[in-house]
């Protein structure tokens, strides 16, 4: 019977990994691009908890939807994000430089 329910877990875990999550479901997160590489359209972002696929904080390589994305953001900026999962992988779904605040003169 365990080996039943093993063959139709791995049967349906491919079919739900293969999803998109819709980018309007998605929350903001708030991170800092440690590395952007435009070849193999991945980003690295230094980020806090992703409550939409439970992730832990940690700086980690996202694949990005959209390779028009990376033209946004450059190494060290503060961003706003959406991740989820696309085709199975993690991926950036939207992303935008955080415009830092301005200094209030005395």
């Amino acid at each position: 019977m365990t080996r039943l329910w093993i063959w139709v877990l791995l049967a349906v875990a491919p079919a739900s990994m293969a999803q998109s999550t819709a980018p309007s479901a998605l929350r903001q997160n708030e991170g800092q691009v440690v590395s952007v590489d435009k070849a193999t359209r991945e980003i690295t972002i230094r980020h806090g908890y992703l409550p939409e696929i439970d992730m832990d904080p940690m700086t980690m390589v996202f694949n990005v939807a959209d390779p028009a994305l990376l033209a946004r953001v450059k190494k060290g900026d503060r961003v706003h994000f959406k991740a989820g999962l696309v085709n199975g992988r993690f991926a950036v779904i939207s992303i935008n430089p955080v415009k830092p605040k301005r200094k209030e003169k005395p």
